[in-house]
């Protein structure tokens, strides 16, 4: 037995040696197609160092799925440890009772050898009942495993359900072995009753199961190694390796993950700024067109993939039947890579995009000339949910921009709808394509004095904060609302502000998240350009999108900035008793509400519990939270310009996430972004069409509930009253042009706010997307036509003219003289302020005259489609999530 065991290990040894030594050096080669990755991914080594080591051995983020993380840790001990086994039993071939010097007999050794040996054969039974509870074959694409390749995953949990067994076994044998001394439950306290068991006690009989059992371990071993190096793709397996790796090359050396700021534009890992263009090569490319342009740290990103589907689960484009799923993606990518590498037909001159047929395979079709569809790229709202969740730190939201870098600078290929959110930045500073000179419109009949820079400051250090409006919060009707409020309470708690009025610009997180960056990088200039001139040193800002682009991304343009949001500036103020809410009215109604976590405010700046903390704080409001929220919590829909582009794939998001806020039973969901209002605020509307709301659903900002709260007596629509003779703002329709317009809701009297007195008369209907908090309004008002804007305006003429092809949703009659926005003045309608576009724009595209389609009615999904994508029952068992 013994020669068999040398000889047929010595085989495996050699053979496993053969085909991993050309493997490692293969993956090396494909790796090293990559451009250069930013110098800061070796920065730090320390940081960087403690950052891996706590993130693979202490399972930081595995953990984030707790049972699934502990188990998961129990085998991957045990691989560490049977590293060091398989080394052993090479001498155990010639010595039965060898044991490790010094610690070989230690009491500590022995038991953790047999205890890691146990519980990882506990921990890879229960992934494989996991992985079988929740198959494909019963969830559908509701599982997490839909897509992964399913023979690598077996092999693997099988192989590593030998692996520990191994360690017990060989252990028994060992138990009959070695002198009678050590031969105690002590030194054996688990393996002992396997050799009583199952060993025969003669000397002879357990040497020879001591050679066999050392060879069954160098043979999985090798087995393993020699299997991995004929498949380069599995990342099932080869994570085990390339981990350590792709951790330790994090794009933060501080241990964040890759949110936040978007990874710079680069060429030859030189990032790229608009002085640069001039310079560059004609050939140059900008962004990602083939797999060669991913940097090393990309293509390493591929390789490392475990397809263990989080990713996946998470991610609200895949949770609403749209192509995109991070872990196809990435799996997707890895496949062309590794195949174009090796030269196979069909994969050295395939497109990296492509627009398919819509109904085959969106990730490498056979027989396709593309490697992902379109529609993969563009479903993304850079939400972050797969970046957070991702064990080994794949940066999946920097890859999908870099993609769209290149489709927008060098293929000018991209939704058409993205032409008017272009356009309006790059003529007009902000999306909406509106006035410049109607940014301070939001101030007037307000009981105080906004002081401008400019006009009432000659800089910011007079004042304790720059209010950074936005321009949601300058243009859209309810976004104005949240400004007003947050305005008030600044002012009560004694807080000085000043705002740039008509000097503030967009500062372009759309444009870069759709991948424009040089028209991103014209508007973060021209803004750092006046933070300097007028010395902005603190900013608080109401949108998420704002706050996250001021805080990360601008000091890329040289200034430093402290950077608030508005929840986390007013929860102070409560804190520090400046501001106090007051408890409502003896006998009034105590109100639910529940909090949606703004993607751009949770997972990108892991802002949680300022919101919460200010909700909390409301007197007469029980809060309740939704089943997915904090790191999980499910996006609106609105981000990566998705707020811009029509959702013509699967369920609409913002359905999605409106379903589950109102099956909380909340009377209010609270927001803390301009975008997730708009999102929001559509999906209750549309399902109060249905009835499958209740009509005293409301949506509102988290100020203007802090706002009605300290102001008591008062609703919030008192706060926020125009003067009289000022008239009153148009209503918003259903739909944002990311929303399709929905019917009007039934009729009935609107509920009784919290916040709100008894009214004497019946309380008029609020328009869609309104709040109970809105002061009705004493005009009748029109009903939105078909295919009509949250930002259209009552217009004097019964029908709009056609839009002329190529204009914007948002424009209105070049015929309108605009009217100076000056404070103290009657409102001016939208008609008054928009000035005519300036023609010709970058990103205009010749094309022939196209009929917009009509967008379609958000819907609520179909009864059994909407029972499937419900959000999961609260675990029960031990094998749920």
């Amino acid at each position: 037995m013994q020669i068999f065991a040398l000889v047929a290990s010595l085989a495996l040894t050699l053979a496993a040696l053969f085909v991993l030594v050309p493997a490692v050096r293969s993956m090396l080669r494909v790796i090293r197609m990559g451009q250069p990755a930013s110098p800061s991914r070796t920065d730090d080594p320390v940081a960087r160092t403690v950052t891996m080591l706590k993130e693979t051995v202490l399972h930081t983020r595995m953990l984030q799925w707790t049972w699934v993380g502990i188990m998961h840790w129990f085998v991957f001990a045990a691989f560490l440890f049977l590293s060091t086994a398989v080394v052993g039993a090479y001498v155990q071939l010639f010595d039965p009772e060898w044991a490790w010097p010094i610690v070989g007999h230690w009491y500590p050794f022995e038991w953790f050898s047999e205890f890691i040996g146990a519980l990882s054969t506990v921990g890879i039974i229960w992934l494989i009942v996991y992985r079988q509870k929740h198959h494909p074959r019963s969830e559908g694409r509701n599982s997490r495993f839909f897509g992964s390749t399913f023979w690598q995953a077996y092999f693997v949990e099988y192989l590593a359900l030998l692996e520990g067994a191994a360690i017990l076994f060989i252990r028994g044998a060992e138990y009959h072995l070695v002198d009678p001394d050590h031969a105690t439950r002590a030194h054996f306290p688990l393996s002992s009753w396997i050799g009583e068991a199952l060993y025969p006690a003669g000397q002879g009989a357990n040497e020879n199961l001591v050679y066999f059992i050392a060879f069954f371990k160098i043979a999985l071993a090798m087995v393993w190694l020699i299997v991995i190096g004929r498949n380069l793709t599995m990342g099932i397996a080869w994570h085990r390796f390339t981990a350590w790796f792709n951790i330790w090359f994090k794009r933060e050396s501080s241990g964040r993950t890759a949110l936040g700021e978007v990874k710079p534009l680069a060429v030859a890992g030189k990032a790229i700024t608009l002085e640069d263009v001039e310079d560059l090569d004609e050939d140059v490319t900008l962004g990602v067109g083939k797999i060669e342009d991913f940097s090393w740290k990309g293509l390493l990103d591929f390789t490392t993939c475990t397809e263990c589907g989080r990713c996946q689960s998470q991610c609200p484009a895949w949770n609403t039947q749209k192509p995109l799923s991070p872990k196809l993606l990435m799996k997707g990518l890895r496949e062309h890579t590794y195949l174009k590498a090796a030269g196979q037909a069909g994969h050295v001159d395939r497109a990296l995009i492509g627009k398919g047929d819509g109904g085959g395979d969106f990730y490498n079709p056979e027989g396709g000339d593309f490697v992902v569809d379109a529609d993969v790229l563009w479903s993304c709202t850079t939400c972050g949910a797969c970046v957070e969740q991702c064990p080994v730190d794949i940066e999946h939201v920097d890859h999908i921009v870099d993609m769209r870098r290149y489709q927008v600078l060098i293929e000018s290929n991209f939704p058409t709808e993205l032409n008017q959110l272009f356009k309006g930045l790059e003529n007009r500073g902000n999306p909406w394509n509106m006035a410049a000179n109607a940014r301070m419109d939001w101030a007037k009949g307000l009981p105080f004095e906004v002081k401008e820079v400019g006009k009432d400051l000659e800089s910011l250090e007079s004042v304790d904060w720059l209010f950074w409006v936005g321009c949601a919060g300058a243009y859209e009707d309810r976004a104005k609302k949240t400004t007003r409020a947050v305005a008030e309470l600044l002012h009560m708690a004694g807080v000085s502000f000043g705002v740039l009025g008509n000097r503030e610009t967009c500062t372009g997180d759309s444009a870069r998240r759709s991948g424009n960056e040089f028209v991103y990088q014209a508007l973060a200039q021209e803004n750092v350009e006046t933070f300097k001139e007028f010395k902005v040193k603190k900013v608080v800002a109401t949108c998420a999108h704002c706050f996250n682009t001021l805080k990360n991304e601008y000091k890329a343009f040289g200034i430093e900035l402290e950077v608030v949001h508005h929840t986390q500036l007013l929860n102070r103020l409560v804190r520090e008793g400046r501001l106090k809410p007051v408890a409502p009215e003896p006998g009034t109604n105590t109100r639910s509400i529940t909090y949606h976590d703004p993607c751009y405010l949770g997972r990108h700046n892991q802002v949680y519990s300022p919101p919460r903390e200010l909700l909390s704080a409301l007197p007469g409001a029980s809060y309740v939270e939704m089943e997915r929220n904090s790191e999980r919590s499910f996006c609106c829909g609105a981000g990566g310009a998705r707020m811009w582009m029509e959702e013509s794939l699967g369920e609409r998001i913002n359905m999605n996430r409106s379903t589950e806020a109102v099956g909380t039973g909340a009377d209010q969901i609270v927001v803390g972004c301009p975008f997730c209002r708009v999102m929001l605020s559509d999906g209750v509307t549309a399902l109060q069409a249905k009835s499958e709301a209740r009509e005293e659903v409301e949506v509102l900002d988290v100020a203007q509930m802090l706002l009605a709260s300290v102001r008591a007596g008062d609703t919030a629509t008192d706060a926020e009253k125009a003067p009289a003779g000022a008239p009153a703002a148009a209503p918003a329709s259903a739909a944002a042009p990311v929303a399709a317009p929905a019917e009007p809701a039934a009729s009935g009297a609107a509920g009784v706010s919290l916040f709100a007195e008894a009214p004497t008369e019946a309380p008029a209907k609020p328009a869609s997307g309104g709040s109970l908090f809105d002061e009705p309004t004493t005009e009748p008002v029109a009903p939105a036509t078909s295919g009509g804007s949250l930002f259209d305006q009552p217009t004097t003429e019964p029908t709009p003219a056609p839009a002329v092809s190529g204009g914007s949703l948002f424009d209105v009659p070049a015929d309108e003289a605009p009217a100076p926005a000056t404070t103290g003045t009657p409102e001016p309608t939208a008609e008054a302020t928009a000035e005519p576009a300036p023609s010709g724009s970058l990103f205009d595209i010749e094309e022939e005259p196209v009929a917009q389609p009509e967008p379609k009615k958000a819907e609520a999904a179909p009864e059994a489609e909407r029972e499937q994508h419900d959000a999961p029952e609260k675990p029960r068992g031990l094998f749920d999530l």
